[in-house]
């Protein structure tokens, strides 16, 4: 698995389902933490899934808080993934719908 690279201001990093090519699902796992070091290690363990498309977070804290995103093959494991995450006391957890938000960015 490849080291994190910097694009765009954020710390990125390729999952496994990247080296496959083709798209990734237009739902994404958003994150917010205060615990960098928490953060990145969830998303280590996301890059590392069969079916991870690519993970990335913002080194520099918003009033201390930390934002992460996690990109997958297909909206079930975000539903999957999210149902987990969301119970989780050290992170908040959201899904976006890049296809509803678009017309709006």
């Amino acid at each position: 698995m490849c080291a994190y690279y910097e694009e765009n201001g954020f710390q990125c990093k390729d999952g496994r389902a990247y080296a496959e090519g083709g798209a990734y699902c237009k739902k994404k796992l958003c994150f917010v933490a205060t615990d960098l070091a928490y953060l990145v290690s969830v998303l280590d363990e996301l890059a590392a899934r069969d079916d991870a498309y690519w993970v990335k977070y913002g080194p520099a804290p918003r009033d201390g808080m930390y934002l992460g995103r996690a990109f997958f093959v297909d909206a079930r494991a975000v539903g999957e993934l999210w149902k987990r995450f969301k119970r989780d006391p050290k992170l908040m957890c959201s899904v976006q719908d890049d296809d509803f938000v678009a017309p709006y960015r």
